[in-house]
């Protein structure tokens, strides 16, 4: 897997943390709204949509068209993913959990990376 694409992945997770009412959140799993959804990831690299299957697995689609089986799981306040054979990366503890609907922009050294947590399977 490209540098840019684990990236992306831990982009992903880390999306979570940014412009998310914490009212949606409070006291739930930081991971409960990721369940049956997808993270798209919009760069300078093309798009990326990451699909949240159940409790511990997820699909990497990444913009050349490939799909990638991954794990996930909630650590505390904080979301691991792992994809392929790369080691695990956590995001930062998350005070409020990511759902459908938000979205954001996070700046990176590629370039602007937007995201999108969207309902549904979005590939």
């Amino acid at each position: 897997m490209s540098i840019l694409l684990k990236r992306l992945v831990l982009v992903a997770a880390l999306a979570a943390t940014f412009n998310i009412p914490a009212a949606l959140a409070a006291g739930r799993n930081v991971g409960s709204g990721l369940i049956g959804n997808t993270v798209e990831l919009t760069g300078p690299a093309g798009t990326t949509k990451i699909y949240y299957t159940n409790s511990k697995t997820l699909i990497v689609h990444t913009p050349d068209g490939k799909k990638t089986k991954g794990w996930w799981r909630v650590k505390g306040r904080s979301i691991c993913t792992r994809v392929g054979e790369k080691p695990e990366n956590c995001t930062e503890p998350m005070v409020d959990a990511p759902v459908a609907g938000n979205s954001g922009v996070i700046a990176s050294p590629e370039g602007d990376i937007k995201w999108a947590v969207t309902k549904g399977r979005g590939f």
